[in-house]
């Protein structure tokens, strides 16, 4: 009998742990059209209102990687506007080489190029000495640099999947890492996550790139709550998430090829690049270009999983994407 009643008073304990969890979610069903109208108002006053910079950049350090050409190039030209001292990092030595002195040049500040891989930890470790000896502690960390396509999209080889996925996610464990702890010293400072619509949508043939860009939306909310945890509060953390841009030519032809383009116009680096300054100097944690993605993937995410991806692939028809990604094809 003793063993009976208690069993049934642990049934009745988990039915009501069950309970509680229905009813809160009820209570979050019923106030969900009033966080949607708020979360709608805080978003039009931060895009339309709210211009006063809430931080000051000049004379810190940034290390932008991928910086020698593209989103990169352009988001580096707009933290040497700001008065930053810029480290351009990438694989491409020159053409790194020909931006740090374009950028020198124009708006009177250090830059210095470096050739680095931002998958090897052992090269990141050397790169933050070789800044901090040439230019300074660096408090600023954009990671741009990442792999948008294969050179064959519908079958990549074991090699371009494990490229593109420590490029796109694992580079980022190593620059944090090792620029983090500048930071902390300084007691300042800002990281930068460039991820991709394509971490908050669906794009079929892509499961390397999305997933990967997924992956860093999630590392860099965990970094915020880390940072929050250890009160860290003067340092900031701010994921972007972009459409396709003009700056990439295999993407534009596959954006112009699948029909995306008709959709929505590609994008010009330097007004993305304005905007993610500017959410950093307004300390924004999540910025989408064009910012009403922003909204709709919250919206998105109210509705069953089958739903949604009905509406997120529905707009690539299969036909659209086998044939877009079979015209970009490198031989």
């Amino acid at each position: 009998m003793e063993v009976k009643n208690l069993g049934t008073g642990i049934m009745s304990n988990e039915t009501l742990k069950k309970l509680r969890a229905w009813i809160g979610l009820g209570l979050l069903l019923l106030l969900t059209p009033i966080g949607i109208t708020i979360s709608v108002a805080i978003y039009l006053y931060d895009t339309f209102v709210r211009s006063k910079k809430c931080k000051k950049i000049a004379g810190e350090v940034a290390v932008v990687t991928g910086a020698a050409g593209g989103l990169g190039k352009c988001i580096a030209a707009e933290l040497a506007a700001e008065g930053c001292h810029i480290a351009i990092c990438d694989i491409n030595q020159e053409l790194a080489e020909e931006t740090a002195k374009e950028i020198a040049i124009n708006y009177g500040v250090k830059a210095n190029a470096y050739k680095v891989d931002v998958t090897k930890y052992e090269e990141v470790v050397e790169l933050n000495e070789k800044v901090t000896k040439d230019i300074g502690a660096a408090t600023i960390l954009v990671n741009n640099a990442g792999l948008l396509l294969h050179s064959d999209q519908l079958n990549p080889t074991v090699r371009d999947i494990e490229r593109m996925v420590n490029v796109n996610y694992l580079s980022h464990f190593w620059t944090n890492r090792v620029f983090l702890e500048n930071m902390k010293k300084a007691n300042k400072g800002h990281i930068v996550a460039i991820a991709s619509i394509a971490g908050l949508v669906t794009l079929p043939y892509s499961e390397p790139y999305c997933s990967s860009k997924t992956a860093v939306r999630s590392l860099m909310r965990v970094l915020r709550a880390e940072l929050k945890v250890e009160n860290l509060t003067n340092i900031d953390a701010t994921t972007v998430f972009p459409s396709f841009l003009h700056t990439h030519a295999r993407v534009k032809q596959f954006a112009m090829a699948s029909g995306y383009a008709d959709l929505y116009p590609l994008l010009d680096g330097e007004e993305v690049a304005q905007r993610i300054v500017k959410g950093m100097l307004n300390r924004e944690v999540e910025i989408a270009v064009p910012g009403f993605f922003a909204l709709t993937y919250r919206l998105l995410s109210l509705l069953p999983a089958r739903a949604q991806d009905l509406v997120t692939y529905m707009p690539m028809k299969r036909t659209n994407a086998f044939y877009a990604f079979e015209s970009i094809k490198e031989e």
